[in-house]
């Protein structure tokens, strides 16, 4: 009775509401800067394998009080300390990557291949210390000003997505990662709410929307967080993301599956109060 009514209340609302805009048979939800952002920390929590839990405030120069003040200055951006690739990391074209990326990769750079565009993965998994160097490389000095600086595109130990081995960056080979914005491979990227690299998974990591995540919107680096955790969004958002958008093949079964997710009697009384906005929906 449940999925019978969940799969007419999905016709109807499929009927009222525009299609996405994708190149894709799958539907995909859009989503804000702020929710690619809260998408990608809830598959690090859930679904995401191979990872450690992060560490403690590393040293970073080795001046301790410069260190706190970098810390500081680090968490105000809105930096957080990310969890670290505990193994089993493959070399694609010699970048190491975690698996599950690797692949979702390889698909994604056919697709890219077939439709003209030749951007690259230069640049994965970092360890902490790698990214410790390559952060004391660009900090030109000891003031708030230079370590804000440096935060503005590099991130400390401890604090990079790369760290997991989920992070990739793009670029075209002999170009700096910053020129990457303004090519038609972006543009390909970033179409309709990102909807083709959702296809294999992955989503901006730092987005142009996004609210204080640390670094400035980096539209060259994107993360792997796989189809599901983008159909799904978050469990918070269900009532408000998964329902509102409902098209194509949303159906029960999806949404019941969806990590962190839904259970039959949660979605039960989802429909029940889901009536009233389905019906001003339908009116409008």
């Amino acid at each position: 009775m449940i999925r019978s009514l969940l799969l007419a209340l999905v016709l109807l609302m499929a009927a009222a509401l525009p299609a996405a805009a994708s190149g894709n048979d799958e539907y995909f939800p859009e989503y804000s800067g702020d929710q690619f952002q809260a998408i990608y920390d809830h598959a690090v929590e859930t679904t995401l394998a191979n990872l450690d839990p992060p560490g403690g405030q590393v040293s970073i120069t080795g001046n301790a009080d410069v260190d706190a003040r970098i810390w500081r200055i680090a968490f105000d951006r809105g930096y957080l300390l990310r969890p670290v690739a505990n193994g089993g990391l493959v070399s694609v074209d010699g970048v190491q990557m975690q698996p599950e990326a690797a692949a979702a990769w390889k698909q994604l750079r056919a697709e890219a291949r077939a439709a003209g565009y030749r951007f690259i993965v230069s640049s994965a998994y970092r360890s902490p210390n790698m990214q410790r160097t390559w952060f004391n490389t660009k900090l030109s000095g000891t003031s708030d000003d230079a370590i804000n600086t440096a935060l503005t595109w590099y991130s400390i130990p401890g604090t990079s997505k790369h760290h997991s081995g989920y992070a990739l960056d793009f670029r075209h080979r002999n170009e700096t990662f910053g020129s990457f914005r303004d090519t038609p491979d972006y543009a390909w990227l970033a179409a309709n709410n990102f909807s083709i690299p959702k296809t294999y998974g992955f989503i901006p990591s730092y987005p142009d929307d996004g609210s204080a995540q640390g670094p400035s919107p980096e539209p060259w680096e994107f993360v792997w967080v796989g189809v599901d955790a983008i159909r799904c969004g978050v469990p918070m958002d269900v009532s408000e993301s998964r329902f509102a958008m409902a098209h194509r093949s949303w159906l029960a079964d999806d949404v019941v599956a969806c990590s962190g997710g839904v259970t039959l009697d949660e979605l039960d009384e989802m429909i029940r109060t889901l009536g009233p906005k389905l019906g001003a929906l339908l009116r409008a």
